[in-house]
């Protein structure tokens, strides 16, 4: 059996019903695949003990056919008719099924039509007017497919964080399992934990090279092996990815960690750095008179060159070997210090669990509070809350406090910045909830002084208290809008607003190059998963990287304070 995670069998499925509905399959069965999607991203166990325990069809949707493919994935990390469906589409259609804004019903469309089925060929239909024969596919949505293929060019190759790190992480287990293995680690873009990964880097430490190139090039997940030699494999995965395998013994594993992890800048930073002290610096470590200096740990390294060890989230070239050397870099925060949760949404609005659940699976979670954010009224498309909503989840919030002990849920919501700046809601209504966030969902398309001049005049409202992704990048698919940065950021310095890092691996939003920039400013940051479901609170930890690649302490994140200080922040008296 393979190590797959329920988000994996969750976008297996999900593909699956997509790949139906392209080829014109039965819409119950493609409704199927989706909901059966839905339930296993909302399951509070793994599918592979449900699959070892042989009862998947417990699980709500979940029928007998759908149980064996599911098991089938499980077991193998493919299945044969997924295989065969996917050979009979052209890969060309899936490629445009990444353009925001097209699903599989007008790309379907498309290709009934026109006969499309390449970005090339939609690209041509676009500048020629062709697509207009469509119905639906007016001027202005032909000019957003135009932007979103320039988007889907700019960033291919390129893959989420959370992608890659679930794919390394089945890698490593496997490599792990080798008895050969000394030593392993990520390197590269991946250990930064920067938000796009083009290829996955490993490091192994061994004295048996061939055996543990050997685990790797066998690895289910591997669709090819590009290169084989004695001391790197280059494989391609399933999933598109790029994954290097770089073997070293094991007194040279520290020098090439460190060598892999660093940026081109950073690598120019430290070797500077190095040459001051007297040393050369290369993938083979320090070396005095081409002599390698022995370094077992990549502290041996730094240490040599007179440094604290900088951690791998900060070796971009843009200042840390300087801060390092005035012994000036930061305690950066980490998962542990974060004290609990904002911006969660429930069945209220659009969310797959209810306020109770999400309060109790973070209770359970160790935090000691909750911030409900439902979507406010305007967001229609989200179930957004109407008045009487908004004062039955008030009650609702109250009970619960009520019973639970050492636990606070907190009344929020995520106002839509309506086109003018202004918020959701009446004002004695906004006034009734302990904290808002502000965000936009709607009007992505106003020049930068407009947008600019609309999310500040938000800030400027006085029950204003998070801004919700700055930008409103969707990565891979969608661009931030246009704005002035460093206008909204110097606003919601002004004005005691934070802003947040939302921590879905789509978003990272705010960006990480911002944030230096944001503290300098006093500006104060939330680490907002913007959980939908209870999983979603996983994600938390790429919101840390965000923060920990932007030099954040626990002292400027608002929730790694306890609950009385979080209270006392959003009265603005804290």
């Amino acid at each position: 059996m393979t190590d797959v995670t329920n988000r994996q069998v969750a976008d297996f499925l999900k593909e699956f019903g997509v790949l139906l509905e392209l080829n014109g399959d039965n819409p119950f069965r493609v409704r199927a695949h989706a909901n059966a999607a839905r339930t296993v991203e909302a399951l509070e166990v793994e599918v592979e003990a449900l699959v070892a325990q042989e009862t998947l069809t417990d699980a709500r949707g979940i029928g007998k056919g759908l149980a064996e493919l599911i098991a089938e994935f499980v077991r193998t990390g493919t299945a044969i008719a997924y295989q065969e469906l996917r050979a009979a589409t052209p890969s060309g259609l899936l490629d445009i099924l990444r353009i925001q804004g097209l699903g599989p019903k007008k790309v379907g469309a498309i290709r009934q039509q026109l006969g499309i089925d390449s970005l090339d060929g939609l690209e041509q239909a676009c500048t020629s007017g062709d697509l207009s024969q469509v119905s639906g596919f007016g001027k202005k949505t032909q000019e957003n497919i135009l932007k979103g293929i320039e988007t889907l060019r700019k960033y291919q190759g390129q893959h989420l964080l959370d992608v890659a790190t679930e794919t390394c992480t089945a890698l490593c287990a496997s490599l792990r399992e080798h008895p050969q293995l000394l030593r392993l680690s990520p390197a590269g873009a991946l250990r930064r934990r920067l938000e796009l990964v083009e290829r996955i880097d490993l490091v192994a430490s061994t004295e048996h090279p061939a055996a543990i190139a050997d685990q790797f090039a066998n690895h289910p997940a591997v669709s090819e092996v590009s290169l084989r030699a004695e001391d790197r494999v280059v494989v391609r995965l399933e999933d598109g990815l790029q994954a290097h395998l770089h073997l070293v013994p094991d007194n040279r594993f520290a020098a090439a960690l460190h060598h892999l992890t660093g940026s081109e800048e950073y690598a120019i930073q430290i070797r500077e750095r190095a040459q001051e002290f007297g040393f050369d610096l290369d993938a083979t470590g320090l070396l005095k008179d081409a002599v390698p200096l022995p370094c077992a740990e990549e502290r041996d390294l730094f240490a040599a060159l007179d440094l604290p060890c900088i951690p791998p989230e900060l070796r971009e070239g843009r200042g840390e070997v300087e801060a390092a050397a005035q012994d000036a870099l930061p305690r950066l925060i980490k998962a542990d210090d974060i004290r609990g949760m904002l911006h969660v949404h429930s069945t209220y609005s659009d969310g797959v669990a209810s306020l109770e659940e999400m309060a109790l699976a973070v209770r359970e979670r160790g935090y000691a509070y909750l911030g409900m954010a439902d979507h406010s009224r305007s967001a229609f498309y989200a179930s957004g809350l109407q008045e009487e909503a908004v004062r039955r989840q008030h009650d609702e919030i109250d009970a619960l406090n009520e019973r639970l002990d050492d636990f606070r849920i907190f009344k929020g919501i995520e106002s839509d910045i309506l086109a003018d700046g202004s918020l959701d809601y009446d004002d004695p209504l906004l006034e009734s909830f302990d904290f808002i966030v502000i965000s936009i969902h709607s009007r992505f398309g106003m020049d930068a002084e407009e947008m600019t001049r609309r999310i500040v005049r938000a800030i400027e409202h006085p029950a204003s208290s998070i801004l919700g992704h700055l930008t409103g990048r969707l990565l891979l698919e969608r661009e931030g809008y246009s704005l002035d940065v460093d206008a909204v950021l110097e606003a919601a310095a002004r004005h005691r607003v934070a802003v947040e890092i939302n921590a879905h691996p789509r978003r990272l939003d705010i960006d990480w190059r911002h944030l230096r920039r944001a503290s300098d400013l006093g500006v104060r940051i939330a680490v907002n998963t913007d959980a939908h479901r209870i999983s979603g609170f996983d994600h938390l930890q790429y919101g840390i990287d965000v923060a920990r690649k932007g030099w954040l302490r626990p002292d400027d994140v608002i929730n790694a304070q306890d609950t009385e200080s979080i209270a006392a922040h959003f009265r603005n008296d804290g």
